[in-house]
């Protein structure tokens, strides 16, 4: 993939390399600061080859989330084509003012095909969805951004010894909470109902929906995906910007130190999710990493897990 192309792609969609006034890098994300925010084509930007969504920060900025491994190559495009080198300080006061994010996911027929048959629609699977159903489908079924917010009181399952200063962890502005999903949970519904249940993928997005309505939040975005190094992505980029993170690794419970090492090095309050009573299940799940870096545990509950984790991390939060 050529990264000058991209940048161009980039710089095209958010009115020229004339628009653009500053411009820097965050973890995963491009961030641009333009001069005239009208001359922003969203949908154009959406479909910049290599984007996955982009957040629209202040008045005049805007971050634009690529996959790992990219957004260091398109930048360093976009500061040769622009003239403009890197600065972080001219996205301070953006940063302190996001507003929500627009998601931009790339068409999976697979994905499509295992969200139809969960909701009980086989037929119409193989065509995919409309353009109006793809639309919500990308928003609700990777990266679902959850208007939130009023507390409940709630007793943690099992806490360990991780430790966290919860007033020194809050970010400044809007209390925020992320929840993560790891590999194969996007096949709730369809994958071994009898240990996962029949609630599908969107389902348990409505009732993290739901939940973080009544919780507290100001926002909750929910994540998922099949690849380690993205949930890792997503854990190192909720630093500074979410209060708290709900997560469920899937498989990667059981064997990734790498998602435990990213969980230490960010300190946020974490809670540790399962679908399924790991407790009953083989001896080979009987192992969590990501445990050490989380003040509880839930299993057992199914999609109201999430639910139980979302009010439960509110109360630990004092929302």
């Amino acid at each position: 993939m050529d990264r000058d192309q991209i940048a161009q792609e980039v710089l095209a969609a958010v009115g020229g390399k004339g628009n653009v006034t500053a411009n820097d890098i965050c973890m995963t994300r491009l961030r641009i600061l333009t001069e005239d925010p009208s001359l922003v084509d969203t949908d154009q930007l959406s479909s910049a080859r290599g984007v996955l969504g982009f957040v629209k920060r202040g008045a005049n900025g805007i971050e634009v989330v690529f996959g790992p491994g990219k957004v260091e190559a398109v930048h360093e495009a976009l500061v040769r084509l622009t003239g403009i080198e890197g600065n972080e300080e001219a996205f301070d006061e953006a940063s302190a003012m996001p507003s929500p994010i627009h998601v931009h996911i790339s068409h999976n027929p697979l994905r499509s095909a295992a969200l139809a048959q969960s909701e009980g629609d086989v037929d119409a699977a193989p065509e995919g969805p409309s353009e109006e159903d793809a639309e919500d489908a990308s928003v609700e079924d990777l990266v679902s951004l959850l208007d939130v917010m009023e507390p409940a009181d709630a007793s943690p399952d099992e806490t360990t010894d991780a430790d966290v200063d919860v007033e020194d962890q809050l970010p400044e502005g809007p209390v925020r909470v992320l929840v993560i999903n790891g590999p194969n949970i996007n096949m709730l519904g369809i994958r071994e109902p009898d240990i996962y249940g029949h609630d599908s993928y969107r389902a348990m997005l409505r009732i993290c929906h739901d939940a973080a309505l009544e919780a507290g939040f100001a926002d909750c975005t929910c994540f998922q995906s099949n690849h380690e190094g993205d949930l890792i992505d997503a854990i190192q980029d909720a630093y500074g910007t979410y209060a708290g993170i709900i997560i469920n690794p899937g498989a990667y419970t059981h064997t990734s130190i790498a998602i435990l090492d990213a969980a230490k090095a960010v300190g946020l309050p974490m809670i540790e999710v399962h679908i399924s009573k790991l407790e009953d299940r083989e001896d080979f799940r009987q192992v969590s990493y990501i445990r050490a870096a989380c003040f509880e545990t839930i299993t057992g509950l199914g999609v109201e897990g999430y639910r139980k984790a979302l009010f439960d991390m509110a109360a630990h939060l004092g929302l």
